[in-house]
């Protein structure tokens, strides 16, 4: 049988001994509890968006009359920041400089009508949004526009805009359809998150009346989330044909694909024909090799785009030639944060007491009030500085990672102390019952 007074020993040392082991490994202080307005993740956030359908640099002469060309359509410049402050400005079509300086001011000037640049605008802190919903057809000089429409939309952690452009054609050089542009960047800095998409697209683009592109969609996405950013591009063609003999369109150029125009003819032949027609008008086009990049502290993506140049002969009698660089679907984003740098903590004074006096040294006192140190009058009421009473938090623990709190961990204590104590009970009961059985058998 078992021994009632060595079972109630084990079972009272090991209640003993057990919470002891277990508050030792498991229980710790909790940390602080975070401020409860905690200052922003990012201290500072920068996001810039630019992208068009078309974009087109350089000198038209041939197409009508010798002038510089900075135009495009459905095009959208973005940016936001945590100041906080954000613009986006959306166009259905950007006319370039001819038309905001040329038919605008000197035209004006000879009692002409004005020429009218629309876009969408919006602003934070400022006018919020803007909107342009139909847009007259305008043509001015070799340029005609037929229309579109554009919206533009911020706040204090957004900023979104959107272009769209009816055509634009540079006559004789360059024929674009429908195209569009659209921007969304949010950046909230007190959870340190970023996001920006950027998305154009181009139904259509045919130059010099040889080469057709169609179908152009170009797409980035840059994303930040503390110290992970993320970058990201694309660029779609959706066929591409060179006098109707069907092509690809690549980094090194274009290549025949398909079923060769002349019958029994190989792909290798139909490309080198392809390349000396378009060498023969003046065109080359191929892919600018889209990049995306990104570090602890920023992100970038670049689409490219299709570049296509346009370098025409000049014609007898003077007439100067076409040189016209066009790239489409071109989207470009980037961003760059900083992370905010915790205040440091102020140390402590300790009060060293007065300095000691050298002997020989002459100390000399300054008594407020007196005539040498005229005495400041205390201050008011309405002049006292504030009393900011300090953070206090409550005493907890944490137990295998949970934090625990001091009320809790008194509960426990004292169940164990009262197991504990019940412990020495139960001994003396035993230990009184074990003696009356023994006086028994001895009587």
């Amino acid at each position: 049988m078992t021994n009632p007074l060595r079972t109630a020993l084990i079972v009272g040392l090991l209640m003993s001994v057990v919470p002891s082991t277990g508050a030792l490994l498991f229980v710790r202080p909790a940390p602080a509890a975070a401020a409860a307005t905690s200052a922003p993740v990012y201290s500072q956030v920068g996001l810039t968006a630019l992208l068009a359908g078309v974009r087109t640099a350089g000198l038209v002469g041939v197409s009508g009359g010798l002038v510089t060309l900075d135009s495009g359509s459905a095009s959208v410049v973005a940016r936001l920041d945590a100041a906080p402050s954000a613009q986006v400005l959306a166009a259905p079509y950007e006319p370039g400089t001819l038309a905001r300086t040329g038919a605008g001011q000197v035209n004006a000037a000879a009692g002409q009508a004005v020429i009218d640049v629309p876009d969408a605008e919006a602003r934070y802190p400022g006018q919020s949004t803007g909107q342009l919903e139909t847009v007259p057809p305008q043509t001015i000089g070799p340029v005609s526009l037929a229309g579109g429409s554009a919206s533009a939309l911020t706040t204090a952690t957004r900023a979104s805009g959107t272009a769209t452009g009816a055509a634009f054609v540079v006559a004789g050089a360059l024929r674009v359809g429908l195209s569009s542009s659209t921007v969304e960047m949010t950046a909230v800095a007190a959870t340190g998150t970023v996001r920006q998409t950027g998305h154009t697209e181009v139904s259509r683009v045919e130059v010099g009346g040889l080469l057709i592109v169609e179908d152009i969609v170009g797409r980035a996405t840059l994303t930040a989330t503390r110290d992970v950013h993320t970058a990201d591009q694309s660029l779609a063609i959706g066929g591409a044909s060179v006098g109707g003999q069907e092509v690809v369109i690549g980094n090194d150029g274009v290549r025949a694909v398909g079923m060769p125009l002349v019958p029994g003819q190989d792909l290798k032949t139909a490309t080198d024909q392809v390349n000396a027609r378009l060498l023969a008008a003046g065109i080359a086009v191929r892919t600018v090799g889209g990049r995306s990049a990104h570090s602890a502290r920023g992100a970038s993506a670049d689409t490219g785009g299709v570049q296509i140049t346009l370098a025409t002969s000049d014609l007898p009698g003077g007439v100067a030639a076409n040189h016209l660089t066009i790239t489409v679907g071109g989207v470009s984003l980037t961003e760059l944060d900083a992370l905010t740098v915790p205040e440091l903590a102020t140390p402590p004074v300790v009060d060293l007491g007065p300095a000691p006096v050298l002997p020989g040294t002459t100390t000399t006192t300054f008594v407020p009030g007196t005539s040498a140190v005229p005495a400041l009058p205390p201050l008011s009421a309405s002049e006292q500085p504030p009393q900011v009473a300090p953070t206090s938090l409550p005493a907890a623990f944490l137990v295998s990672g949970r934090r625990v709190s001091a009320q809790t961990a008194l509960l426990a204590f004292a169940g164990w102390q009262f197991l504990s104590l019940g412990t020495a009970t139960l001994y003396a009961f035993v230990e009184r019952r074990r003696r009356v059985l023994q006086l028994g058998r001895l009587a």
